[in-house]
C-alpha cells in the first residue's frame, strides 16, 4: 500500500533548511568582529529569508504522486539525518566559524556551508518521484544563486 507523497514534503524541507540557516547567519552577526563582516552576515540572513518566501511560494505548484511507505521513510529517514547530523549537528552550525575569523575565512565558511545544502538537495532531488524533481531542481538553482553571490563577495 502506498502513501500519498506531495512536493509540499519538498518545500518543507526546504524552508526547514533556510529557517536554520538564517539561524546560522544570525548567530554570525553576533560572532563578527568588524563591521564588513556583520554586513555580509547580515546580507546572507536576508537572503536566507528570501529564500524562503520563494519555497513558500514555489508550493503552489507542487505535484503528488504515490511512493511506498518502507522506500518514503528511508528518505525521511536520510533527510532529517542529513539536516539535523551534517548541516547543522549539535544544534549550533556557527561553531564552525571560529571567533576573530577574517571575512575572507567567513566566505569560505559560508560558502562551505551552502555547498552542504546544495548537496543535500541534489540527494534529494534524486529520491523524490519523478514528477517532483523539476520543483527540486528550482530550488537547488535558488541554492546555486547563493553560492555564486558569495564567490563574487569572496572576490571583492
Amino acid at each position: 500500500m502506498g502513501i500519498l507523497l506531495t512536493g509540499a514534503d519538498v518545500i518543507d524541507m526546504a524552508i526547514q533548511t533556510e529557517v536554520k540557516g538564517e539561524a546560522f547567519y544570525r548567530e554570525a552577526i553576533q560572532s563578527a568582529s568588524t563591521p564588513e563582516a556583520v554586513e555580509l552576515f547580515t546580507y546572507l540572513a536576508e537572503e536566507e529569508a528570501h529564500h524562503k518566501i520563494i519555497f513558500e511560494i514555489m508550493g503552489s505548484s507542487i505535484v503528488t504522486a504515490d511512493q511506498e511507505l518502507a522506500e518514503w521513510q528511508e528518505a525521511l529517514d536520510y533527510i532529517n539525518a542529513t539536516i539535523e547530523q551534517s548541516l547543522y549537528s549539535d544544534g549550533s552550525a556557527i561553531r564552525s566559524i571560529p571567533e576573530g575569523a577574517t571575512v575572507a575565512e567567513m566566505i569560505d565558511r559560508a560558502i562551505a556551508f551552502e555547498q552542504e545544502t546544495l548537496l543535500f538537495f541534489y540527494t534529494l532531488r534524486d529520491m523524490v518521484q519523478p514528477a517532483n524533481r523539476d520543483l527540486v531542481s528550482r530550488v537547488v538553482a535558488e541554492e546555486r544563486l547563493h553560492v555564486r553571490r558569495l564567490a563574487a563577495m569572496r572576490t571583492r
